[in-house]
C-alpha cells in the first residue's frame, strides 16, 4: 500500500510539473491577437479572392512568423515571443478586382501590402495593430533590376567600393523617353540601427515626400533616349575595367567599362578618369565629391520622373539638426524634397534585416527593404523574375522589396 500511495503521488506531482511548464511557456508569449485587414469592401461585403499572408519579423530575437488570413482578411496571430516586430502584409487583386476599386479599366491583377515597423509585443499587453492598412501599389514601368552598393574586397583584404552599379529595367510592353528621368539616394543620418529624422509637416511612416541627398539625371542632353522593352541600363559610379587592371581591384566582381552611364563629376579638381560611358547630368548633390557613392551600409534609392519645369519646383530643405555632424559643411545636410507622385521606382536598402527603424519610404513606395547584411562581399541585391512575355523578362513588382528581391553573392552587371 505504502509503494502504492508513493507511486500515486510521484504521478501527480509529474501532473503538476507538467501543468506548471506549460504555463511558464503559454506565459512566455504574447497574448493571442485576431485582427481583421480589410481594403475597399474586400474584407468587408465582399471576400478577397486569395487570403492575405502576413510576415511577423522579431528584430530582438531575429525570428521570423508568418501567417495567411481567410478570405476575409482574418488573421489570429499566436505563440508570438515578446520584442520588436516589423509586420509585412501581401495579397493580391484580379484584375476585374483592381478595375472595380479604382473605377479604370486594368489589364493585369495588382498586389496589395501593407507595412508596420517598431511594434512591441509585451507579455500580457496586446499591442494595437487597427492601423495597419493595405494599399495597392503604384505599378511603373522603369524599375531597379539589380543594385550593388556594399563594394568589394582587394587581393590584399582591403576595401573597395569604386566597382558600385545600378542596373534599370523597362518591365513594360511599350518603349520609355529616359530624358526626364533621375537617379538619386536619400539622405545619410546615424550609425546602425538609428531611427531616422521625422521630417517637419511629415508623419512617421507615412511621408508624403522622399528627401534626397544626391540627384543625377540621366540623359544630360535634350535628345530623344528611349529605352526599349526588356532594355536595360546600367549606371556606374566609375565605368572602369574594375577586375580586368591591378590599379583598381582585381578581386572585384565586375568589369564596368560597357556600363551605359556613369555618374562622373565633371569639376577641374576631379583627377579620375573619365571613361566611355556617357556622363549624366549633376541636377542636385550640394556637398559633391569626385565620386559618387552611396553608404555600403545602404540607403535609400529611388527614380524619378519630372520634367525641368517640375524639378525645379521641388523645395531644398535641412536635415533636422539633431542629425547633423557639427563637424561637417551646412551643404552636407541639404536635402531636396520631393513629392512621392514623382517617384516611379524605390528601393529601401537597409544594414541587415533587424534595423527596419531606419527605413525611409513609406509603405505606398516600398513596404519592405532589400539589403545584402553585409559590407564589401561583392553581393548585390537582384529583383527575382516571375515570367517570360514573348522572350522578354518579366520581372517581380509588388513595391515590397523584402518579397521582390533576392541577394546575389556576387554582382553580375548585365
Amino acid at each position: 500500500m505504502k509503494k502504492y500511495i508513493l507511486y500515486l503521488l510521484l504521478i501527480g506531482n509529474c501532473i503538476l510539473s507538467s501543468c506548471r511548464k506549460d504555463i511558464a511557456i503559454d506565459s512566455a508569449f504574447a497574448p493571442e491577437i485576431n485582427l481583421h485587414l480589410k481594403y475597399k469592401m474586400f474584407g468587408d461585403t465582399s471576400p478577397f479572392s486569395n487570403p492575405l499572408s502576413m510576415t511577423l519579423t522579431n528584430t530582438t530575437e531575429q525570428i521570423t512568423y508568418q501567417f495567411k488570413s481567410d478570405l476575409w482578411g482574418k488573421f489570429t496571430l499566436v505563440q508570438l515571443l515578446p520584442g520588436e516586430y516589423t509586420i509585412s502584409v501581401t495579397g493580391t487583386l484580379t484584375a476585374a478586382e483592381v478595375t472595380q476599386v479604382t473605377g479604370k479599366n486594368a489589364v493585369d491583377g495588382s498586389n496589395l501590402i501593407g507595412f508596420k515597423s517598431s511594434v512591441n509585443f509585451k507579455q500580457g499587453e496586446t499591442p494595437l495593430l487597427s492601423d495597419i492598412d493595405l494599399i495597392l501599389p503604384t505599378q511603373s514601368s522603369l524599375i531597379f533590376k539589380e543594385l550593388y552598393y556594399c563594394g568589394s574586397r582587394t587581393p590584399s583584404n582591403g576595401s573597395y567600393r569604386n566597382d558600385n552599379f545600378y542596373t534599370i529595367y523597362n518591365n513594360s510592353d511599350n518603349p520609355v523617353l529616359l530624358n526626364n528621368v533621375y537617379i538619386a539616394n536619400t539622405e545619410n543620418y546615424g550609425g546602425i540601427g538609428v531611427t531616422g529624422p521625422l521630417w517637419p509637416g511629415e508623419t512617421q511612416g507615412e511621408y508624403k515626400h522622399v528627401y534626397l541627398q544626391a540627384i543625377w539625371k540621366i540623359v544630360a542632353g535634350e535628345n530623344p533616349v528611349y529605352i526599349q522593352p526588356g532594355q536595360s541600363v546600367t549606371i556606374a559610379t566609375m565605368a572602369a575595367p574594375h577586375n580586368q587592371d591591378s590599379q583598381y581591384n582585381l578581386s572585384s566582381p565586375v568589369n564596368l567599362i560597357d556600363a551605359d552611364y556613369e555618374a562622373y563629376s565633371s569639376d577641374p579638381s576631379n583627377k579620375y578618369t573619365d571613361f566611355p560611358a556617357v556622363n549624366m547630368s549633376r541636377a542636385f548633390w550640394p556637398d559633391y565629391g569626385d565620386l559618387w557613392r552611396i553608404s555600403v551600409l545602404g540607403q535609400g534609392m529611388v527614380l524619378i520622373q519630372a520634367t525641368k519645369e517640375e524639378f525645379s519646383g521641388f523645395g531644398t530643405v535641412t536635415l533636422p539638426e539633431a542629425f547633423q555632424d557639427p563637424f561637417e559643411n551646412e551643404e552636407y545636410w541639404l536635402c531636396k524634397k520631393v513629392p512621392v507622385k514623382f517617384i516611379i521606382d524605390a528601393v529601401d536598402l537597409i544594414q541587415n534585416k533587424t534595423v527596419t527603424n531606419t527605413k525611409r519610404f513609406p509603405p505606398m513606395l516600398d513596404s519592405g527593404f532589400a539589403t545584402v547584411a553585409g559590407t564589401y562581399t561583392g553581393s548585390s541585391v537582384i529583383r527575382k523574375i516571375i515570367g517570360n512575355k514573348n522572350g522578354r523578362l518579366i520581372y517581380q513588382d509588388s513595391n515590397n522589396s523584402t518579397e521582390d528581391f533576392e541577394v546575389s553573392p556576387k554582382a553580375i552587371f548585365k
